[in-house]
């Protein structure tokens, strides 16, 4: 336990002192806050205005849409960044040295999903105060403490999620090149995948389907649906509506002709953290041939 806990304090300092990869693990969440500005607080305005008048609290709904739509892609991009210090042992070979000491291989393993979950948590954290910051000074509210308390929760979660995933994912690549093109892929990738770039319902139908089924995307519903839940209760005073909003912009899902309720989202990621979790187990065994 204590090499394990000298192995976290190990890999955190060296994240935190790479601020370059610091910088590339939240470049992501720069880009959509761009975009948003650009463009994307206003289609969804259109969006919205085409079904119902126009008031202030439309746009705080838009801006909490948005806030939980980047806290999701920050859990992805910085638990990435923090395991790319595992491309980078194994490519300059401290990874092998560090095997011939007492520790065992699922340690080692265990050290960089850890830190990757710490950091992720503490980037989502701060990243959760700031976007209450914005909110409240835009003219909404401060989440009140249950809530406040589920969303935590979920990026406990959904930041799991997150660790177990990349854990897969970076057990594929080899040298920091091949990492850097994988952290561009999920970076662009993971805003369409949580509906930020693109509304989910005017996709086509398959691909909608693709999207419900990543688990990631629940993780971002379920932000959605606690962070918006005051206001889709004021803006929206038709069910019918209200509905079509939610399923259209991926506050809920879809499937089989009925709606995803939050204890099967919450369901689904846990089963995927273990899916991961044991795929990324057997290839690392795989790939180290010892424990």
């Amino acid at each position: 336990m204590i090499g394990l806990l000298h192995l976290l304090q190990r890999n955190n300092k060296l994240f935190r002192r790479d601020r370059t990869q610091v910088f590339f693990s939240l470049l992501s969440v720069f880009i959509v806050l761009f975009l948003y500005i650009l463009f994307l607080q206003k289609s969804q305005l259109d969006a919205i205005e085409s079904m119902i008048p126009m008031t202030s609290g439309v746009k705080i709904l838009v801006n909490e849409w948005m806030v939980a739509g980047i806290l999701s892609i920050m859990g992805v991009t910085t638990t990435l960044g923090a395991l790319g210090l595992y491309v980078r042992d194994r490519e300059e070979g401290v990874f092998l040295d560090l095997l011939t000491t007492p520790m065992r291989a699922l340690q080692l393993q265990l050290s960089y999903v850890i830190n990757a979950w710490i950091i992720g948590m503490a980037f989502s954290l701060i990243g959760l105060a700031l976007c209450e910051v914005f909110i409240v000074a835009t003219g909404g509210d401060v989440l009140a403490f249950p809530a406040m308390l589920k969303v935590i929760g979920f990026l406990a979660l959904g930041v799991t999620a997150s660790s177990a995933m990349n854990c897969v994912l970076i057990l594929f690549t080899n040298r920091q090149s091949s990492f850097s093109t994988l952290g561009t892929i999920v970076g662009t990738a993971i805003g369409f995948f949580c509906g930020v770039y693109v509304p989910i319902g005017v996709l086509p139908e398959f691909v909608q389907k693709i999207i419900t089924a990543f688990p990631i995307s629940h993780y971002t519903s379920l932000l959605r649906q606690e962070m918006m839940g005051d206001s889709l209760e004021t803006v929206f005073t038709e069910a019918v509506v209200r509905s079509e909003y939610e399923k259209i912009f991926g506050v809920v899902f879809e499937w089989q002709g009925g709606i995803l309720s939050s204890s099967m989202s919450i369901s689904y990621l846990i089963f995927s953290i273990i899916v991961f979790l044991v795929l990324s187990l057997l290839l690392f065994k795989k790939q180290n041939h010892t424990y």
